[in-house]
């Protein structure tokens, strides 16, 4: 009978602190959706964050994850985050400016030097007057998430300048200002959905296209395509995006541990996304496609054709003031 009593009370001060983690955390199942593949460092973001808030909430707060755009186009998921369908999505900038036009500026071509200086200023004071406007809309950002910088790709083109682009189709994500980007250095650009990319560029739809270099080895472009030119040209920056009303009417400890588990989502992603891209291109130079990089001057050749993109696009004085401040932090 004593050994029964004393498992019990082991049994019971074992549970115990778990069972008062729960008590203060809502019984709900978060959905989470975004576009890339099981594996990729989006989803080992994501899935590290099911696991903080899994944990956090003593299994009362559980996240449903739905890769691989299972839950629709990435507008479509766009969409349902911000009427509630969808409780969480984590969508690049170019899919969200049609929703929030000011976050257009983050995808400037040629305005960021390295991943690093993009975190810095999105991560501070600069970043939360972006995150700001997307709420108006009904989505709260939490963080920006990386799928590194854009490079280009074609098939029997060589890039080196703005006019080599002159003539060649080039598919874009549906963004105005990526359209007027590669309008400005003479190309034909073709809005296609990503879900439809590998296709476009085998039936040769479109000569080349734009995607970092996880996304161009995951998804295997380099069999439709016989060029990687290493540009840096733009980076691909995804937001974790939450619907305002959900998020705004849970009690502060769920909006809390929401909060802390994105940032360390957000730091493993980060990590993830530089380590395999390192990876990701060694798999690129095997399968023998051709890569070479921009050199400086046919960078600044491009910078200097873009600039006439960057003042089109802030044409409104609260977008002017923004671009100043990206201006400003960078040279900082």
């Amino acid at each position: 009978m004593k050994r029964f009593l004393m498992f019990s009370l082991i049994c019971l001060f074992a549970i115990t602190p778990m069972a008062a983690i729960a008590q203060e955390y809502p019984k709900m199942t978060i959905r989470l959706s975004h576009n890339q593949p099981v594996g990729s460092p989006e989803d080992m973001g994501a899935e590290k964050f099911k696991e903080l808030v899994e944990a956090g909430s003593g299994g009362n707060m559980k996240v449903q994850v739905f890769p691989s755009m299972q839950m629709g186009s990435m507008r479509e998921q766009t969409e349902a985050t911000q009427m509630g369908t969808i409780d969480i999505t984590v969508q690049p900038v170019a899919v969200l400016t049609p929703f929030v036009d000011e976050l257009k500026i983050i995808d400037f071509p040629f305005l960021w030097p390295s991943s690093e200086v993009l975190y810095d200023v999105m991560d501070g004071p600069v970043g939360k007057k972006f995150y700001a406007f997307t709420e108006r809309k009904g989505l709260v950002t939490l963080g920006l998430w990386a799928s590194g910088f854009k490079q280009f790709t074609t098939r029997g083109h060589d890039i080196k300048l703005p006019d080599d682009f002159k003539g060649l189709k080039i598919r874009v994500m549906p963004s105005p200002l990526l359209i007027a980007q590669y309008k400005a250095w003479g190309a034909n650009p073709i809005p296609i959905e990503y879900a439809e990319l590998y296709n476009a560029l085998q039936q040769r739809v479109v000569d080349g296209q734009e995607n970092p270099i996880q996304t161009i080895a995951m998804n295997k472009l380099y069999e439709v395509q016989d060029r990687l030119i290493v540009s840096n040209h733009g980076f691909l920056a995804y937001l974790f995006v939450v619907n305002a009303n959900w998020f705004n009417g849970l009690g502060d400890n769920a909006k809390d541990l929401i909060v802390r588990s994105e940032e360390e989502a957000r730091k493993l992603q980060r990590a993830a996304q530089a380590e395999k891209e390192v990876q990701f291109l060694e798999e690129i130079k095997a399968s023998g496609i051709s890569v070479t990089y921009l050199s400086e001057d046919e960078h600044k050749a491009f910078f200097d054709r873009s600039r006439s993109v960057h003042e089109e696009f802030a044409d409104t004085d609260v977008k002017k003031e923004l671009l100043n401040d990206c201006y400003q932090a960078v040279e900082q």
